[in-house]
């Protein structure tokens, strides 16, 4: 059940209106649901938890009261699901900062602080009657009890919370966030696509880091070196192999 609506004509694009939910099953699901309306771009839905999140191969995103859980809807200028996933992490990152945690970004779409997950973007690219759309998922960890958490998942994860000792508002996070993601999207729309990934380059903990990357072909172990315009991870292995992995799950290897 929707419990509230919130208006900020100043953003440009994103959060110009805000959908707030008590619980869903999943925010991306419910945006899915919701795009037979005619909705505005950049429509967020949040909720204060969800029965069913997910995150990227269909994996289970816990999300227990406490976390800040929201979908933007986006309509960009390309079929870019991959991209906007990635650029969403730089806007991310900075918000973690900005409340005092000095996050990084692991590719493809994962927050971390000293090797834990604290914050997640699930990107899906869905077309309705011949339109293509984004859904921007994105999961903080923020007021969370790391306890609440399955027990497999307790000791990769960690939360505003636990680092910096004090209550993070969610609305102080989504406000912020929003904000960042806005100019970055604002920007994409009027820049190359290619330029804006340098930027995202430059933010990538990952790249310069040896990894090992579970692909549906298998395993690849090497260095990440780079990531191409389209957001694929470049991994040379140990016998000058270049491999261009574009879904993949990393591992930093010591």
């Amino acid at each position: 059940m929707k419990t509230g609506e919130f208006h900020n004509p100043q953003r440009k694009t994103i959060g110009r209106t805000i959908w707030h939910y008590d619980a869903v099953e999943s925010t991306n699901d419910t945006l899915k649901e919701l795009l037979e309306q005619d909705l505005e771009e950049g429509l967020v839905v949040w909720a204060d938890r969800q029965a069913a999140g997910k995150g990227r191969h269909g994996r289970a995103w816990a999300s227990p009261p406490g976390g800040l859980y929201i979908s933007i809807l986006l309509r960009p200028k390309e079929a870019h699901a991959q991209v906007l996933g990635l650029l969403a992490g730089m806007p991310l990152v900075k918000t973690l900062r900005h409340l005092g945690v000095f996050a990084t970004l692991k590719w493809p779409n994962d927050a971390i602080f000293q090797g834990r997950k604290l914050a997640g973007i699930l990107s899906e690219g869905v077309y309705r009657r011949d339109t293509y759309h984004v859904i921007l998922g994105v999961g903080v960890n923020t007021n969370l009890d790391l306890e609440r958490l399955p027990p497999d998942v307790q000791a990769r994860a960690t939360s505003l919370k636990r680092e910096v000792n004090l209550y993070v508002a969610n609305e102080e996070c989504l406000e912020y966030f929003l904000e960042q993601l806005d100019d970055v999207y604002s920007r994409y729309v009027h820049t190359p696509a290619p330029l804006m990934m340098k930027e995202y380059r430059g933010a990538c903990g990952t790249i310069g880091k040896r990894v090992s990357v579970d692909t549906a072909k298998g395993k690849v172990l090497g260095k990440a070196t780079d990531v191409t315009p389209a957001g694929a991870l470049i991994v040379v292995d140990d016998k000058e192999g270049r491999h261009e992995i574009v879904d993949g799950t990393v591992e930093y290897v010591e």
